[in-house]
């Protein structure tokens, strides 16, 4: 049976998927003409395969969307307004945003999230909610700079999914979603900077260490399956 080798490379916010290319090309016309040319090159993956690829990541979000439940599908155009940007269903009867969905306006206003929505995919808060009359819902007018179309509405390409039950990190207040072992290795971390900043460089570097050291074995507790270290290939057998 073939072994297939994957890899994977970061675009900004894209992971992209390769394969290494085992096949031997021989194919004058080809620049990599001559046998076993491609071993050493990746590619897109040369064949479907329906599982077997697990991808594992970390990353630091900056809003957590308490229930995936509280969706709207309806948005169906935008436009800029003022060079913000506006969100409204153009199709639908009427709907009040602020009862149907609980949203507020304004600098303390609520957070929504856009997917599958093109370049607006992503946080945005709302700054305010106009009512343009019956036939039309309220008009989303967002705190996000867009200095596209001032005059008419613009269609999505697609169907964008608007989630308004979201909670976002702005401040000092915001509660951070940690499990319980990494709360204990942030403190670890807040102390390191405040003696940083104090120029003691030798307690920082104390507690930097105890930081890395209760993250590495927080990382541990989420490989499974069996680990073995083998020797290297100079030691003694």
């Amino acid at each position: 049976m073939a072994v297939k080798e994957y890899g994977y490379y970061i675009k900004g916010n894209k992971v992209a998927i390769v394969e290494k290319d085992t096949r031997f090309d021989n194919d004058t016309s080809s620049k990599d003409y001559g046998p076993g040319a491609n071993i050493v090159q990746w590619k897109s993956p040369l064949s479907t395969v329906a599982d077997g690829l697990e991808l594992q990541y970390v990353y630091s979000p900056d809003y957590f969307i308490n229930e995936t439940d509280d969706v709207d599908q309806n948005i169906t155009h935008y436009r800029s307004n003022a060079g913000y940007l506006e969100l409204s269903d153009r199709t639908s009867a009427y709907t009040n945003y602020v009862t149907a969905y609980s949203l507020s306006y304004g600098k303390s206003g609520s957070y929504i999230v856009l997917r599958n929505a093109g370049r607006f995919n992503g946080l945005h808060q709302v700054q305010n909610i106009n009512d343009e009359g019956a036939g039309t819902n309220n008009v989303l007018q967002l705190y996000t700079k867009y200095s596209g179309s001032q005059s008419s509405w613009v269609a999505f390409e697609e169907t964008p999914s608007v989630y308004y039950n979201v909670s976002a990190l702005v401040d000092e207040s915001s509660v951070l979603d940690l499990p319980s072992y990494l709360s204990k290795a942030l403190v670890y971390y807040v102390k390191a900077k405040m003696l940083e900043d104090q120029m003691n460089i030798e307690g920082k570097e104390y507690f930097m260490k105890e930081f890395r050291k209760m993250v590495e074995k927080y990382n541990n507790t989420r490989i499974s399956g069996l680990r073995i270290q083998a020797p290297g290939p100079h030691s003694i057998k």
